[in-house]
């Protein structure tokens, strides 16, 4: 029969590895593969313990893409747990297949998602190895200042992904390596 420490030295130990199991768990990134007709196009790794929501069946149909039993506009949704108000979006839009119609589709969000855009001009850059324009600003949302960032990534030669966050300000800084690593993962999807 065991004493009672060592019955207390057992349920410590087996606290202990449950603790070191849900931690190690809670680390590992969350990756994603965009698809879109069944092909793989970006995929990108969240941190781990941060929701993230694939199902694009509700957004599309509230938004009124969703259409002959597909959703036309597919989000993927990505946000850190603890409260922070701190989006990231990935999608692709219909039609949407070079960088002149990508500025043009961000220009009509700007006008319905949100109020007093200020922006930069669009940079040239390479994103996971992919031509990409990127820009940034601030705005507001529903009356509350935020600050975002796009980037339209051409991840074949005839299809744009959006990638778009928006953040209440200093939200950047506060979960910046979390963010930039999620950048950083951001990779063509392999065929």
């Amino acid at each position: 029969m065991k004493t009672s420490t060592q019955i207390v030295t057992i349920v410590f130990v087996a606290l202990f590895l449950v603790l070191v199991t849900t931690m190690a768990v809670a680390d590992d990134p969350i990756t994603v593969t965009y698809d879109l007709d069944g092909e793989d196009v970006i995929s990108i790794d969240y941190p781990g313990g941060w929701r993230v929501d694939t199902d694009y069946i509700p957004e599309a149909k509230a938004a009124g893409t969703f259409k002959d039993g597909k959703a036309q506009i597919r989000v993927v949704e990505a946000m850190p747990t603890d409260g922070t108000k701190l989006w990231i979006g990935i999608w692709t839009a219909p039609g949407v297949e070079s960088f002149e119609d990508g500025l043009e589709y961000a220009r009509s969000l700007g006008e319905s998602l949100f109020t007093d855009v200020e922006t930069t001009e669009p940079e040239s850059t390479e994103i996971g190895e992919m031509p990409a324009r990127t820009f940034h600003g601030t705005a507001k949302r529903q009356g509350e200042e935020v600050e975002f960032a796009m980037a339209l990534l051409q991840a074949k030669d005839d299809l744009v992904v959006s990638v778009l966050y928006v953040g209440r300000p200093q939200t950047w800084e506060k979960h910046e390596d979390e963010l930039q690593g999620i950048v950083d993962s951001i990779r063509a999807a392999s065929d």
